[in-house]
């Protein structure tokens, strides 16, 4: 049986992810680096050359590269240098937010938070929506067959674009498609290139996620934790309106907006355990979803500015508790065949 053709480009995707991983780790080297060697100043007297300066450069000289040299190998290059020049620009925005060039602003954070979920959700979106066109897998593969011709094609970036080639339906497109494929049969270099090592380790990475994420026992972990968060939200949430309020807090908007999509997400957890309950597994997986998502996209930008850099272990947390329900929905999904389980239940799920 043959695997149904890419519908993403992969190595698209890939690039986006380098791009944002590498801008994470930048701001937090950066500043941790700052941090521990008491914040110096870099020029002396009068002058201080401030390191957005150094990611100005960098993202310049990535967009250069990319304009003067061909390959896909370039453009993760770029992405990677791009990464780093645009870690240490957004690690000085509260700079640029405040009139007294405040570096410690508290709510940068939340700023570079709201930045990088928004380039992640429109590259998603781009590469998503309604599926590359045919011209544009014939692109995917003419940019393989380019790194063939210099030399830098490796196996795993030829495999992907006859994937991605495998989709072209149009049939004036499918026999060019067909030269593009009979040209990617040549021999291709036999070590793993730059972007193919780091395709590799994200491959990796992502299999060993989603085999842990599939086993009974992560599904009982994060339901227990599902179950902690939302006793511990909606109790505190009661705690604070039964006393005198937010005001007698002085509760400012993140503290109230914080517990308010707190609340909606709480809310959806325990729909979704009473699905559970009900036995109705794939609705109650897509509450718990939800859940996750409106903590991710809501809950997350408050806690940013509460909190700053100490909200990273729960944003972790989040993250894979998002992981695990959408590989226990793709599970349930694959598994249910109507009318074999009363209720629509699987197997698969009901052991969690």
């Amino acid at each position: 049986m043959t695997a149904p053709p890419t519908a993403v480009d992969d190595a698209a995707v890939t690039r986006v992810e380098v791009f944002l991983v590498a801008t994470v780790a930048t701001v937090l080297v950066t500043r941790g680096y700052l941090a521990a060697t008491g914040y110096p100043q870099i020029g002396g007297g009068t002058l201080h050359i401030a390191h957005v300066l150094w990611g100005g450069l960098l993202m310049a000289v990535a967009l250069v590269g990319v304009l003067i040299r061909h390959g896909s190998r370039v453009r993760m290059r770029a992405a990677l240098l791009g990464g780093i020049g645009f870690g240490l620009f957004l690690d000085e925005v509260g700079k640029f937010l405040t009139t007294d060039v405040d570096y410690f602003f508290r709510p940068a954070v939340a700023v570079m938070y709201v930045v990088l979920v928004a380039f992640y959700l429109g590259a998603r979106v781009a590469l998503s929506r309604r599926g590359p066109t045919d011209r544009q897998r014939l692109a995917v593969g003419l940019e393989a067959l380019t790194d063939l011709v210099l030399g830098r094609l490796d196996e795993l970036a030829r495999r992907r674009a006859l994937d991605v080639l495998a989709g072209v339906r149009d049939p004036a497109q499918r026999e060019l498609a067909g030269s593009i494929r009979a040209g990617l049969a040549a021999p291709v270099a036999a070590r793993t290139g730059f972007d193919g090592r780091i395709a590799v380790v994200r491959d990796r990475v992502e299999r060993r996620v989603t085999a842990w994420a599939a086993t009974a026992a992560a599904r009982r972990l994060v339901l227990v934790v599902f179950a902690v968060h939302a006793a511990h939200t909606l109790v505190g949430l009661v705690i604070v309106l039964a006393g005198s309020g937010w005001a007698a807090e002085d509760a400012g908007i993140s503290e109230i907006g914080a517990e308010l999509s707190g609340a909606v997400s709480a809310v959806l957890i325990v729909a979704g355990l009473w699905q559970f309950a009900r036995r109705r597994d794939l609705p109650a997986l897509r509450l718990l979803y939800a859940s996750v998502v409106v903590n991710l996209l809501v809950t997350q930008v408050f806690l940013f500015d509460l909190r700053q850099f100490g909200a990273l272990a729960g944003f972790a947390v989040s993250l894979l508790l998002l992981i695990v329900v959408r590989v226990a929905i793709r599970t349930e999904k694959a598994v249910v065949v109507p009318g074999d389980v009363p209720d629509g239940v699987s197997a698969a799920v009901r052991q969690a």
